[in-house]
């Protein structure tokens, strides 16, 4: 039996009624939609594709400052989203009252496990699951209670002061520091997540490609994340998956580490005093025995495991970075860490209160966000007017980038581009009012680099403690150069910040 023939007029009717339909909604979304009074690329008011490929580059941090000072504080980045670059309004949108949702964006970091898909305290899109899966462990997260990790924090400071010293200042060899914070970031977040290191230290490279493969999912990750439809034809379909699968790799070792450390208690070969994460978590089954089991806890320990050692190493990696092109700056913090004179590792006791060393860190962050995309949300029921009038409707997707805010020039000055410490410091003719006026709105603006409201990253507090220790450590310890001071470093945002190529020269103080 002989298949039916269709009509070559009728192809070209269906194709014709096809681009038709294409360019119906082409002509609606740039001169009929309810964002059509939000400047921005023509290509991106039609298609996320546009967003993506910027993505792709490794560079929308910077795109999006371009286009805020080229369009103003709202610009459209996609057919439905829209970027803000007022500080202003980071209450508003990440607040802790009647959260905006957060959008579709984060639904690519999902795990496909077994055919099912689950979602993370990171990603999930339900306010009401995050609260109540969340509460049991916050007040495990205050300064108080992460200051009992400072011990297994000092240990692996101390483990990478040695190598330095080994590998580096003991023969004059070049550095690639980026690197080895990297090394140094992730063992640690492993230390105080598992009571254990992961080995980049003691084997001095990336073991099982653990760093490689993360980077490789968030480099997946950012440009699906602008259209996350596509994801569920690369990564989740049912036949092929296709691309890395960084989140599925977290989740399979935190099943291992908890099953591990679960047989060595049931075994009594648990020894002296535990103060790490896992084994906080593990408590909680008597506690909350209801709620808490080993899918629980690898659910909370993944925020450490997902996050923890990129977005620390970069801002570790920022402060080297650019105390290395500012000597001035870098001479100023080590006459304050001089006058401190510090024991190695450095106790928080003592370097949590030094000015200057508190300012270079937080330049470093402003001029180099970990996190540098917009983070999405969703405008809520009732839409939202923006304070020049405009309005979006509800279901629009809508978020600021940490890296424009943090080059707001009406928060931190003309200089907005430029490193400089010193704007963290009270002026010679500035009175406290404005001093203190100033400082927290700088602070409230570059902290939002942690998120904002109910979903703020838990870690911030942690990461503070382990990032001053170790700046303050190792320029007490080192006198730290890149081995041209006119050296570009290579950077690529891809969610996180990753930088590369910084070869230093290690000097013994």
């Amino acid at each position: 039996m002989s298949g039916v023939s269709i009509p070559a007029s009728l192809w070209i009717q269906g194709l014709a009624a096809v681009g038709l339909l294409i360019i119906t909604k082409l002509i609606w979304d740039v001169y009929f939609s309810a964002l059509r009074l939000i400047p921005g690329p023509a290509l991106a008011k039609i298609t996320d594709v546009w967003r993506a490929v910027h993505t792709y580059g490794g560079r929308i941090d910077l795109k999006h400052v371009q286009l805020h000072r080229k369009y103003g504080t709202a610009v459209r980045v996609g057919p439905n989203c829209v970027s803000i670059s007022d500080p202003g309004l980071i209450r508003t949108i990440y607040s802790t009252r009647n959260p905006w949702k957060k959008s579709d964006m984060y639904r690519p970091n999902d795990v496909l496990l077994e055919g099912h898909r689950l979602s993370n305290l990171f990603n999930t899109q339900d306010e009401d699951w995050h609260n109540q899966n969340i509460r049991p462990i916050r007040g495990l997260w205050t300064m108080t209670k992460v200051l009992e990790y400072e011990p297994l924090i000092d240990e692996t400071i101390t483990k990478f002061v040695d190598k330095l010293s080994l590998r580096f200042v003991d023969c004059g060899k070049v550095c690639p520091m980026d690197e080895w914070i990297g090394f140094f970031a992730w063992d640690v977040t492993a230390n105080f997540s598992f009571g254990r290191h992961y080995g980049f230290l003691d084997q001095e490279k990336d073991v099982d490609n653990l760093i490689t493969d993360s980077t490789a999912g968030l480099k997946y990750f950012a440009p699906v994340s602008q259209m996350p439809w596509i994801d569920n034809i690369l990564d989740k379909n049912p036949i092929k998956r296709i691309g890395p699968k960084p989140t599925l790799t977290g989740v399979l070792y935190a099943f291992k580490v908890v099953a591990e450390y679960q047989m060595q208690l049931a075994e009594n070969k648990i020894e002296g005093t535990v103060d790490h994460t896992l084994d906080k978590y593990v408590q909680l089954k008597k506690t909350n025995p209801e709620m808490v089991n080993d899918n629980q806890i690898v659910n909370w320990l993944m925020l450490s495991i997902l996050a923890g050692g990129d977005t620390s190493s970069a801002t570790m990696r920022a402060v080297l970075y650019f105390l290395a092109k500012s000597p001035s700056a870098m001479a100023q913090l080590i006459t304050e860490l001089q006058g401190a004179a510090l024991p190695t590792p450095a106790p928080w006791k003592q370097v949590r209160d030094l000015p200057y060393l508190d300012a270079v860190i937080r330049e470093a962050l402003r001029m180099n966000p970990g996190i540098a995309m917009v983070f999405e949300r969703v405008v809520p029921q009732g839409g939202f007017t923006l304070p020049d009038g405009r309005y979006l409707p509800a279901g629009t997707k809508v978020g600021i980038n940490p890296f424009v805010t943090s080059r707001d020039s009406g928060v931190f000055g003309n200089d907005a581009d430029e490193f400089d410490p010193d704007r963290w410091l009270q002026g010679s003719d500035e009175s406290l009012e404005h001093y203190e006026e100033r400082s927290r709105r700088m602070k409230d603006t570059v902290d939002f680099v942690f998120g904002g409201g109910g979903r703020v990253c838990m870690g911030r507090y942690l990461a503070v403690l382990e990032i001053k220790k170790l700046i303050a450590t190792l320029y007490s310890t080192f006198d730290i150069q890149l081995v041209d001071q006119g050296h570009e470093w290579k950077y690529h945002n891809a969610w996180f910040v990753y930088q590369y190529d910084m070869p230093m020269i290690i000097r013994r103080r």
